[in-house]
Parts: structure tokens; sequence; C-alpha cells
């Protein structure tokens, strides 16, 4: 497939930045309230919403997660899912950087800053308050210069979670590569998880992990096709293990004509596993923000710790939004893809990207009893901060202490 995603360097905070943590308690009491059948927020609740709002200047914080399993309480019953991080609206940047290096998968990608992408209508809130991330479609280029792109990474950090991303749009495009994944430190020992990946004109997603050596896709459990089952980065160009979705709706134009829809990763001692519902399709218990992924079905593709140790192979993730051009996967598929001339030609041409956009909804982030919330790393002055690739994450510590909860 692709030499994928190699990290460059982090870019500076364009901020503090902490977790967007004073939504949470409004979202679970809104949650609880619709458990319980009552109509709307007290003022009291305003009130507390506000001033938690104001305080919100640092990550959600808990003790050491008990030594349990992440996949069962005590009696066999399994956990609930609540709320830890809601990424949505006007507030959504507030917890992302711009990523502005060189493209880590070799196209002629220009990733821009946070003022350029804002000043230049790459990156903003569109009536809705959904959030709009897109490629410059407006310049004309010469052969060889590179086109303007947004990439955004979070400042928390995770091991293990349930997220939840809800989308109206994927962005679609001859040599348009766009992608919602997550990703460690020091690269490729912690991994990293592919959730959603687009390419060309494609209606179908791919889902892939990629690892050091020992991880492998056991063939069972979920009901995707497979394309690779060695997560290994090291062997196949580092194709990795990677599922497509049998649905023709899972990505493109197609994902667009019917509403978009919801991905969903639970990530925890049981595995890794994806699923994604068209609109018409999602769960309820999603909607409600109440989220149950045991009645949710055989997942789209599912990495189980029978073949692959998740504990030692994932680990201090951040999440990331991209869409690239041509490149590793892109440009190597360009002439199968059924799209006109050259990736690198097809680049010059503006009109080309008229559909390369996210529209957002929400993406929320739940841990459960036997899972530590996100971790903020965010707390060096800029030119301090590690890199995402190059060196041990401030949570690292956290994620040992969890690694040693799921064992």
């Amino acid at each position: 497939k692709h030499a994928l995603k190699k990290e460059g360097k982090r870019d500076p905070k364009l901020g503090p930045g902490a977790g967007p943590d004073g939504l949470i308690a409004a979202e679970n009491r809104r949650r609880r309230r619709a458990a319980r059948g009552a109509a709307g927020p007290s003022p009291a609740d305003h009130a507390l919403e506000k001033r938690q709002q104001s305080s919100s200047g640092s990550a959600t914080t808990t003790s050491s997660a008990p030594a349990a399993s992440a996949n069962s309480t005590g009696n066999g019953i399994a956990p609930t899912w609540s709320l830890n991080d809601v990424y949505t609206g006007t507030t959504f940047w507030n917890y992302f950087s711009f990523f502005t290096g060189a493209d880590p998968t070799n196209g002629p990608t220009d990733y821009v800053n946070a003022s350029v992408a804002f000043s230049e209508g790459l990156a903003y809130n569109n009536d809705q308050k959904q959030i709009i991330m897109k490629a410059d479609n407006t310049t004309t280029l010469q052969l060889g210069e590179l086109r303007k792109s947004t990439r955004i990474q979070s400042y928390k950090t995770y091991t293990g979670g349930l997220f939840v991303l809800d989308v109206e749009k994927t962005p679609y495009g001859c040599g348009v590569w766009p992608a919602f994944w997550t990703v460690g430190s020091n690269w490729p020992s912690n991994g990293e998880i592919d959730i959603y990946e687009g390419v060309h004109l494609s209606t179908n997603n791919q889902v892939t992990w990629h690892t050091t050596p020992g991880c492998t896709l056991k063939p069972s459990g979920f009901f995707g096709t497979i394309n690779s089952t060695d997560c290994n980065t090291a062997v196949n160009n580092n194709e990795g293990c990677a599922v497509t979705d049998q649905s023709y709706s899972s990505s493109g134009a197609t994902l667009q004509a019917i509403g978009g829809g919801v991905y969903a990763m639970q990530w925890d001692d049981t595995g890794i596993s994806v699923w994604f519902f068209p609109r018409p399709t999602v769960p309820n218990d999603v909607t409600d923000l109440n989220p149950d992924p045991t009645t949710w079905g055989e997942p789209m593709a599912y990495l189980s710790p029978d073949d692959c140790d998740v504990v030692s192979h994932f680990a201090d993730h951040v999440i990331v939004f991209d869409i690239a051009f041509c490149g590793d996967w892109a440009g190597a598929t360009y002439l199968t893809s059924g799209c006109p001339g050259t990736c690198n030609a097809q680049i010059m041409e503006p009109s080309n990207f008229d559909e390369s956009y996210w529209i957002i909804n929400s993406l929320r982030v739940y841990k459960n009893a036997y899972l530590q919330p996100g971790e903020l790393s965010a707390a060096l002055p800029a030119r301090g901060r590690p890199s995402v690739m190059g060196s041990v994450a401030i949570g690292l510590g956290v994620a040992i202490a969890l690694a040693s909860s799921w064992l």
C-alpha cells in the first residue's frame, strides 16, 4: 500500500491548551437526564457548566486504574463507558495543534499553520458550528508546487478508550488521501491505528494497524475484507495489517450522499475494534451519548489480542486528522484509480479539490472504570515540547501504569 505516515516533528503548541473537560460534566448530566426522561438543563446546570468552562485549563486526571481487566467488571458485567472528552463546535480548535512539517508520506502537500488555515478559510466553523477542514481549491499551481492543506493533532494522549467520530462528509478527489488516525510517540514502537482512511474517489474505508514486529491480524471476529495480516512496519513496504469495509457508503461521495455516519473504535485489553454506522443505522445509544459496544454486533475490523499483544504495541496516542495528496499511497495507486493524467499533474488544478474537505459534527472519547482518562501532554514551554515520534511523551508513566492494570 504505502510507507505510511511516519511522523515529523510536532509543531509548537498554539497556546497552553488543555483537555476539553469544561463541557464533559454537562454532557454527562444530559446523558443522565435523558436516561430518566428529564426535559432539559436546569438553571443550576447552566451555572455549574459556566463555572467548569471557566476553569477548564487542565486535563482530567484520576488515580491509577485498578488492577482489573478492561473488558469486564468483577461480576462479569461489561463496564459502562463514560464521557472523557468532547471535541465539537467552536471550541474544537482549542484542543488541537496544526502540523507544519514536510509531508511525511512524500506527497506535494503544504501543511499550513493555524494562522494561515483560519485566514484563508482552510479551517473554520460553518453556521451550524460544524468543524470544516479543507484543502486549498482556489489556487492554480505549476507542476511540482505544493498544495496547501490541513493536518491537526490533539494535545491530549490516550492509551485505550472508546472513540466516536460523527461526520457528515470526508474529503475525496483524485490524488486525495484523507485520514482519521491515532499514533504513539517513538513511532512505530507505540503503534498507529488508522480508523478512517480514504483515497481518490474510493467509497470504501480502510482500517490499518502499524506496529513493531510480533503483531499480526487474526482473520476472525470481524466482517471486513482482509488486505494484509502482518502489522510490522518493517515488512511489505509498511503495508500494515489492513481491512477494507465492504460498505460502499463508508467513504467519499456515497458517504456524503447519505448524510455521513459514525466511525467508532474501542481500544482496550479485549483488542481494537472498529465499526462504521451509516447515518440511517447509527445506534440509539450513540446518539443518546450512552454508547454500549456490546450491542453493536460484529465489528468491521478487529485486532485480536490472541495474535497481537495490544498492551505492548499501542500506547500514548494523539488523535490526528489530515488531508494528504499523492505520495506513498495515493501516488502509488493513481494509475489504477480511474483518475485522468498523473497524480502530480492533477494537483495543479484547483477544481479537483472542490470536495476535499471534512465536515465533522463531533468527536467524543469515552473511558470505562479500568482505563485512565486522556493525558494532557502540553505542559512544557513551546520550544521544549517533545516531538510526537522523537521522544517519550509526558504521559508515558501513566500509560505504563495503565498497561500494568490490564495485565
